[in-house]
């Protein structure tokens, strides 16, 4: 005795109805798919600078100590209440240090390291910038008030990392 008998055709049909579903989830599974890697691509390459997408250049790593204006070391004028200094950051110091800059100019730095990943973090401002060989990235900050701020290093760059602080003496702003 067989359990039941199903209609001739019956079998066929289903299976057909089985494989046209499957059909349409994997078409949905390879869209989303391909979506998502598109958003991750445009995410990556765009947010995250895969391609570089600042007024930033280039330093050769072995010779940025020597060469200018990373070899100037000092706090240059740019405009009337603008400043620019290159940062340079090396095993295991910040060149120069201690920087003085005065309160209310907006600062320039342009970052840059001879050695190794260094982080450029500037304690109680917003200023981070990752320190890159070969790399110089730049962030302009104004310093509202004044005080010492200091530099630190907040990506591990060694033994001696957690030694890497540099200073940023910010001098009141004079009346005028």
């Amino acid at each position: 005795m067989s359990d039941s008998a199903a209609p001739p055709g019956f079998e066929e049909a289903f299976h057909q109805a089985a494989e046209r579903h499957e059909r349409v989830w994997v078409f949905i599974a390879i869209v989303l798919l391909s979506l998502l890697m598109a958003g991750t691509l445009f995410f990556v390459v765009l947010d995250y600078g895969v391609v570089v997408q600042t007024d930033g250049y280039r330093a050769d790593p072995a010779s940025v100590a020597t060469t200018p204006p990373f070899a100037d070391a000092a706090l240059v004028r740019t405009g009337p209440n603008a400043y620019a200094v290159h940062m340079l950051a090396h095993l295991w110091t910040w060149t120069p240090s201690p920087l003085h800059v005065p309160q209310g100019a907006a600062i320039t730095f342009y970052v840059t390291s001879s050695d190794v990943l260094h982080g450029f973090e500037v304690q109680g401002t917003t200023i981070n910038v990752t320190a890159v060989p070969g790399i110089v990235g730049s962030v302009t900050y104004t310093f509202a008030h004044p005080g010492t701020y200091y530099i630190i290093c907040n990506e591990f760059c060694g033994i001696e990392h957690q030694a890497m602080i540099g200073r940023i003496i910010v001098d009141p702003a004079r009346p005028a």
